[in-house]
């Protein structure tokens, strides 16, 4: 590598932490469990389900098949590969009966925590021909969420959803007056959700691709206005979250229906409608007080606050960032868990900031924003974000919640030049004209968080090899005892937290976190030198070979270099500025990254800490955002 010019970094250290990493919440239910759970219940009417394992099993295919027509309509020579289709298999489809209490219990808790004293609406829009699905739904939610929603079909409004050139009205408008006729497609509906005044959901079936009724023509795609313009409607005129989901698909040649890969979409779909859009995040409470259990209680954090800003451009941004985004705020608050939201926007040629809201609220409210910016000119809009920073937290500091406070710097460097690395520093945090704020925030703790730049721990390892041969009869132990034969290089993604020992007069303390590896390809492959591997098949014909020991045999041989893309892991950068003197800079990073696991609707680790995870949800709202994606491309044909 040296002759490339390229230096081994071995200046960090990994972090002795333990994450409580537990499913129980966020996990999938498989068909045959979760159908055998809905057809029990139905059967037996039972308030309190112990869900018997294997329930379908008692049928016959006669017998199944009635119960399939009597609830849903749908025949057993209809499913995918049929009755095999609601079978447990010993690998892929094992009984999850007691998985499946588990999820109930904690959908159950949740919704309690998250609308205490209230039962939020489920509507469930269809189209016509989708009496299946809906029956589906139904009764999958009544299993999964029991009594804590109430579930109202619906039939979608006509002119909100179907092919452009076709069926709705206005199909000759530009997109921003296509999308005002869907508006008020939705108007009545919508006004009468409104009324009852209630948390409400969404959930929207509907095709992506309509067939041509003649059978002559391909099949159209859905107008592209039709899901911002659904999204923005029930938003702003009825106070709603909304999800969209496609109908249950079927096979190319025998047109029989995917029940197992609805069974899985619906289940994602459902999660992220009702928890995502509702910011839940589980046990902030809990890792508050684990990893900062060292600072006395009353000085531990009452808030998380994060900011982002979400531009027109997705992602993170290296050039000029436009004048076109939004300046957000998501707070926690820690004993509750629950998520609020806040914005900066432009308004009479003044900086204006929206009031603490629930997370819906708040999503409701920046559907129903525009124009979508801070100001016009640079100067003007980096100083509105810095004003915008320093009132949300200087308020917290001053009703004494000791914040943490988060700033996703790979969108927000440009607009406060603070977190740049050539200006960070803990002992002088300026906000433009707001010089010193170090002495103002006392009690606050304040981390960057950055994305996309830092790179990935390759550990250098070897390989010991011992040679052998087929009647060898040595055991593992046995060649364990011997000097190994051949040792051979050998690297190996780390994953954990990760100290950089880097020390210079900041003040600050920069961690990777690295908890995901978003690729299964093996390891050890180089993208400039050819390298030696281990290969168990020398023949692609041939089966493992294996020693009389029962040890595998393996050949070892040349790996060319890899030239080919290849995505490798994107560690979270943190970086620990602003703290007390009785923080511990390695506890604060152990927090913040526990934050990105939790979510009720997602079973690994996420990209971003909650709440600043949540960012993906709100650019969905932003109505003027996907709208005006549609006008650039329908004037660009």
């Amino acid at each position: 590598m040296q002759p490339l010019g390229i230096q081994v970094f071995d200046d960090y250290s990994l972090l002795k932490v333990s994450h409580d990493v537990d499913d129980t919440a966020s996990r999938m239910i498989n068909l045959p469990t979760l159908i055998g759970g809905v057809i029990e219940a139905l059967e037996t009417n039972a308030n309190n389900l112990k869900f018997t394992p294997k329930y379908l099993e008692q049928f016959n295919d006669i017998q199944l098949d009635s119960l399939l027509v009597k609830y849903f309509n749908i025949r057993l020579e209809e499913i995918e590969r049929q009755r095999k289709a609601l079978q447990f298999t010993k690998i892929k489809r094992k009984d999850q009966s007691n998985e499946l209490k588990s999820l109930i219990q904690a959908n159950q808790a949740a919704m309690r925590r998250l609308y205490p004293n209230e039962r939020p609406s489920l509507y469930i829009f269809y189209e016509d021909n989708m009496l299946i699905e809906v029956e589906l739904v139904k009764e999958i939610t009544r299993i999964l969420w029991g009594d804590t929603l109430e579930i109202i079909p619906n039939r979608l409004p006509p002119n909100t959803h179907g092919p452009q050139e076709d069926i709705l009205v206005g199909k000759d408008l530009k997109p921003k007056k296509r999308s005002g006729e869907r508006l008020k497609a939705w108007e009545s509906i919508a006004k009468q959700i409104k009324n009852r005044n209630k948390p409400t959901f969404c959930l929207i079936i509907a095709r992506k691709f309509y067939p041509d009724p003649t059978g002559q023509k391909v099949a159209k795609i859905d107008d592209k206005v039709n899901k911002p313009s659904t999204r923005q409607a029930l938003a702003t005129m009825a106070g709603a979250c909304v999800q969209f989901m496609q109908p249950i698909a079927k096979t190319q040649k025998t047109k029989r229906f995917k029940l197992e890969n609805f069974f899985h979409r619906l289940q994602a779909a459902m999660k992220d409608l009702l928890f995502a859009h509702s910011g839940r995040i589980d046990d902030v409470q809990e890792k508050v007080d684990k990893y900062l259990k060292s600072i006395p209680p009353e000085a531990r954090p009452k808030e998380i606050i994060v900011f982002t800003i979400d531009r027109k451009q997705r992602g993170s941004v290296r050039g000029f960032i436009g004048n076109t985004f939004l300046a957000e705020a998501m707070r926690i608050k820690v004993d509750a868990g629950k998520c609020e939201f806040c914005c900066a926007y432009e308004k009479g040629n003044k900086l204006t900031i929206s009031p603490w809201s629930s997370f819906p609220d708040g999503l409701a409210f920046i559907a129903g924003l525009t124009p979508v910016k801070l100001a016009d000119k640079p100067s003007i809009y980096k100083t509105r974000f810095m004003d915008f920073v320093k009132k949300i937290v200087s308020k917290s500091v001053e009703a004494g919640a000791q914040p943490l406070i988060m700033i996703d710097s790979s969108n927000c460097a440009q607009l406060w030049a603070w977190l740049k690395d050539v200006e960070i520093n803990t002992n002088k945090i300026d906000l433009g004209s707001h010089e010193n704020m170090q002495d103002e925030w006392q009690g606050a703790r304040l981390i960057r968080i950055r994305q996309e730049i830092a790179p990935g721990i390759i550990e250098k390892k070897e390989r010991h090899l011992m040679e052998t041969f087929l009647e060898d009869t040595r055991t593992k132990e046995e060649l364990n005892q011997l000097s190994p034969k051949l040792k051979i290089p050998s690297a190996s993604s780390s994953t954990g937290l990760f100290r950089l020992s880097a020390t210079n007069q900041t003040g600050c303390v920069a961690y990777l976190s690295v908890r995901k590896l978003p690729h299964q390809y093996s390891r050890g492959q180089s993208c400039y030198r050819s390298t030696q591997t281990l290969t168990k098949k020398p023949d692609a014909d041939k089966k493992p070979i294996s020693n009389k020991a029962g040890l595998n045999v393996y050949q070892l041989s040349t790996q060319t270099a890899f030239v080919d893309r290849w995505p490798s892991p994107n560690p979270l950068e943190i970086v620990v500025t602003l703290r007390q003197p009785e923080d511990n800079p390695d506890d604060l990073a152990a927090l913040v990254e526990s934050l990105r696991y939790g979510f009720g609707h997602y079973s690994d680790w996420t990209a971003l800490p909650g709440p600043l995870f949540f960012k993906r949800v709100v650019r969905d709202y932003i109505s003027d955002f996907a709208i005006a994606d549609e006008d650039i491309e329908s004037e660009q044909d």
